[in-house]
């Protein structure tokens, strides 16, 4: 079955929707000029390049990859653009209300075996929005919480109901490889003339923190650093996932990987050491029983890069430490992530303590729906230049969005963040059948078998960092993969019934 089509654009219902939603654009604009309400011109105006992209959806995708993955994060860096990111958001939004109305009004949509993951994020939306409405959750507070999630379903969306050419879902892949290979550019230069101003001025926090590639941040303060190193993780094992099966050539690998761990010495991010290592086992788990001595071979030299990575980061960073040797750094610059005393400052409690902070604020017995459901849309935003900071954050006063798992406790409760790990569940079993079967291409079935660790990989990372919670970069490409996945889902007729 082929499954290559020309790219999709807008007609019929799509281009009367797309029509309307210009001349109700082009009303409002002219009432907010006239009523002198000017700072409501610059959101929408960004709404109409949006719906004008629509009329070619293949390329808003593309926009978006580029966009979320090199751009914005670069304009907030450099120049303090953050908000920028509206107009990504309004890309995305524009691409999922597309995508919906397609899904409403196509005529030849099939009925297959529900993929589960549509299901698991409808619930999870579900829960998200009750907790907004049972907390009374303030107009200020519902738009910069829905500027965080929900655009980037769009591309969820449009992968999933729109059917796009397989050929564009293997570009955009190859784009994301090709991203992760210039990531050590940016973190040099950031190494060699960003951190330097910033120990000479005594800005507070590790100095590391603003080698952060192209993934954004505070150029003097917290940044993605954490998210690239898992971003690069991700790719690594896709890479290797193509090169099992024949689809990636050994240059080509070799390049990923060097490319990647020269951004990983530079960033000083210690998850990758798991990351890497676990997704590569469940790349090549089936090698343990049929090709023992090449699982053997191979887990030696992953073993022995991860470990010169670590020796890397102790000359590079560690060694100062009070004077600890290798073992003894690498042991306490690991054990900190899971110290239930750890803080890195008074407003910042650390990965584990924040989590017990969370359980010791909450009662079954005393207030069970903030326990079950949650705070509701962005209670637990740290920073925002609309809200401040969102009303749990304001009525505890420390940060509340350590990790993506406390971030996802706080505003969608316990129930919210197990159907949250739920989604990549079944992305999981999915991918899990698609990878064997024969109506994918080879390349993608290759891929298919990436995704399958990713799927794992991805909601241990919320433990670590925010990343695929609100990290637009990382959010991007856990929405492409789960969209990935429910596309050949959908090509597949729910792989007939496997």
């Amino acid at each position: 079955m082929s499954t290559l089509r020309s790219v999709p654009v807008a007609n019929g219902p799509v281009s009367i929707v797309i029509l309307l939603a210009l001349l109700a654009i082009a009303v409002l604009m002219g009432a907010a000029v006239g009523t002198g309400a000017y700072i409501a011109v610059a959101p929408l105006a960004l709404v109409l390049p949006a719906i004008y992209l629509l009329m070619r959806p293949d390329i808003c995708l593309i926009f978006f990859a580029g966009l979320t993955l090199l751009v914005a994060g670069t304009l907030k860096y450099f120049l303090g653009l953050g908000q920028f990111q509206w107009a990504l958001s309004a890309l995305g939004a524009a691409l999922l209300a597309y995508s919906l109305v397609r899904k409403l009004f196509s005529k030849n949509d099939r009925r297959v075996t529900a993929d589960g993951i549509q299901q698991a994020m409808l619930l999870w939306w579900a829960g998200l929005i009750f907790a907004s409405a049972a907390n009374a959750v303030p107009p200020l507070d519902w738009l910069v919480g829905l500027r965080i999630y929900l655009p980037v379903f769009g591309i969820f969306a449009y992968l999933a109901y729109c059917r796009p050419s397989e050929i564009l879902l293997k570009r955009i892949f190859l784009f994301m490889l090709a991203i992760a290979s210039v990531q050590w550019i940016f973190c040099l230069y950031q190494k060699l003339q960003v951190v330097p101003i910033r120990i000479a001025s005594n800005y507070p926090g590790s100095p590391w923190d603003s080698i952060v590639g192209t993934f954004g941040g505070e150029k003097f303060g917290g940044g993605e650093s954490g998210s690239l190193g898992i971003y690069l993780s991700i790719i690594m094992v896709l890479a290797v996932a193509l090169k099992k099966y024949g689809q990636l050539k050994s240059l080509a690998l070799l390049v990923v990987f060097l490319t990647g761990f020269a951004a990983m010495a530079l960033i000083e991010s210690k998850v990758i050491a798991i990351m890497i290592p676990l997704g590569c086992f469940l790349v090549y788990r089936d090698y343990a029983f049929k090709q023992p001595v090449k699982f053997v071979l191979g887990t030696l030299v992953l073993g022995g890069l991860m470990l010169g990575l670590l020796v890397v980061y102790y000359y590079l960073y560690w060694q100062t430490d009070n004077n600890l040797g290798l073992i003894d750094a690498l042991f306490a610059r690991f054990s900190y992530s899971f110290d239930p005393y750890f803080q890195a400052s008074t407003t910042n409690l650390g990965r584990v303590k924040s989590l017990l902070f969370w359980w010791d604020k909450h009662a079954l017995l005393d207030d069970p729906l903030t326990l079950l459901i949650g705070h509701g849309l962005a209670s637990a935003v740290s920073s925002s230049s609309i809200i401040g900071e969102g009303g749990a954050v304001h009525r505890y006063g420390i940060m509340l969005d350590v990790t993506g798992v406390s971030k996802l406790l706080w505003e969608s409760g316990l129930i919210g963040l197990v159907v949250f790990l739920l989604i990549f569940a079944f992305g999981f079993f999915r991918a899990r059948s698609l990878k064997i079967h024969p109506v994918l291409p080879a390349w993608h079935r290759a891929a298919m078998v990436g995704v399958e660790a990713v799927m794992v990989l991805m909601p241990l990372s919320i433990f670590y960092e925010v990343t695929i919670v609100s990290s637009p970069p990382m959010q991007f490409m856990a929405m492409f993969l789960l969209g990935y996945v429910a596309y050949w889902w959908r090509e597949t007729e729910g792989a007939r019934g496997v």
